[in-house]
C-alpha cells in the first residue's frame, strides 16, 4: 500500500463509521421506546436462553435454576433466581442472587448467600439475524468467606445470530476484573441451539414477533471458557459444556434441563446438572 492509499483510507474512515451509526439498518435507534414483550425476531425466529451464556435479546423473565456439581471429594448445589428486567426495548439489566450448600467429605458442610450480580445492559444492534448488547457485569460480594467471592467487574459483548433451519447462536466474551487481587481473565461462550418445533400456539404480530413459547422444543449444545490474563495461571484455559434441553410448557412458562462437563485439565468440576424453569412476563 503506498502513501495515497494510506491517506484515502484514512479519509474514508469516518465516512464509514458515520454511514454505520445513521444506518437503522445496523445500529439500534430509539432507546427509549416501550418494551414490547416478543419470544422472536423480527423475521420469527424463536428467542431461546442458553443455559451459560446470557442473552443478547432483551425481556423480561424470572429464571429459576438448581444446579448440581461435583469435584473430587466435593459437592456443591447452587439454587438461584434471576430476573431479566427490559426497561425500554432497548436498556435493561439482569440481576443474579444465588444460594449455596457446599459438601465436603470428611469435613462439616456450609452454605450461604453467593455473590449478587447486577447487569446493566443496552441493546446496540438489531437487524433480521443479528443482535449486539453491551453489558457490565458486576458481582457484589455478600461477606461470606466461605460462599462469596470478590469484587470484581466485567464489561462485555453479547450476540444473537439466525444461522437459519432452525440454529441459532448465542456468544458472548468480556473481560473481568477482580479488585481486591487486581487481576483480569477472558471470559467467553458459544451456545449453539437447535428449534425442533415453531411457536405454533403463540400469535405472531405484523412484524413477524411471537408472543408464546408453548410448544417450542430446543436441543441446547454450549461450551464456556475462562483464561486468565496476569497472575501465575496466565494464560491457562479452562472450558466447561453443556448439553441440555428446554421446552415450552405454556404460553409464558419454559422447562428446562441439562447435563454439565469439563472439556480441559485440569478439571474445576467432574460432571454437573441442571434444571430449572423460565417465567415470562
Amino acid at each position: 500500500m503506498d502513501f495515497h492509499d494510506a491517506g484515502t483510507m484514512k479519509r474514508n474512515i469516518p465516512i464509514f463509521a458515520l454511514f454505520a451509526a445513521s444506518s437503522p439498518f445496523v445500529f439500534a435507534s430509539d432507546f427509549l421506546e416501550a418494551y414490547e414483550h416478543n419470544h422472536s425476531s423480527k423475521k420469527g425466529t424463536p428467542f431461546s436462553h442458553s443455559f451459560g451464556i446470557e442473552p443478547a435479546f432483551t425481556g423480561r423473565d424470572v429464571i429459576f435454576s438448581h444446579t448440581y456439581l461435583e469435584s473430587g471429594s466435593e459437592s456443591e448445589h447452587e439454587m438461584e433466581v434471576e430476573l431479566e428486567w427490559a426497561i425500554t426495548k432497548r436498556l435493561g439489566f439482569i440481576l443474579e442472587l444465588p444460594y449455596l450448600w457446599v459438601d465436603e467429605e470428611g469435613e462439616s458442610s456450609f452454605s450461604g448467600l453467593g455473590d449478587v450480580v447486577v447487569v446493566p445492559r443496552v441493546l446496540l444492534v438489531e437487524t433480521e439475524n443479528f443482535l449486539l448488547t453491551l453489558q457490565s457485569e458486576s458481582k457484589l460480594p455478600t461477606g461470606s468467606s466461605s460462599t462469596g467471592g470478590e469484587k470484581a467487574i466485567a464489561p462485555g459483548i453479547n450476540m444473537w445470530n439466525d444461522l437459519g433451519y432452525g440454529f441459532t447462536l448465542n456468544s458472548a466474551i468480556a473481560i473481568e476484573h477482580e479488585f481486591e487481587g487486581n487481576s483480569n481473565a477472558l471470559e467467553f461462550g458459544l451456545g449453539l441451539v437447535k428449534s425442533i418445533s415453531s411457536c405454533d400456539s403463540g400469535h405472531s404480530d405484523h412484524a413477524g414477533h411471537n408472543h408464546g413459547t408453548k410448544g417450542l422444543f430446543n436441543l441446547h449444545l454450549e461450551v464456556t471458557g475462562e483464561s486468565p490474563l496476569n497472575g501465575e495461571e496466565e494464560g491457562d484455559l479452562n472450558l466447561e459444556g453443556i448439553v441440555g434441553a428446554s421446552y415450552g410448557l405454556t404460553q409464558s412458562m419454559d422447562i428446562r434441563a441439562g447435563y454439565l462437563f469439563p472439556i480441559t485439565t485440569p478439571r474445576e468440576m467432574d460432571k454437573g446438572f441442571t434444571a430449572g424453569l423460565i417465567y415470562h412476563f
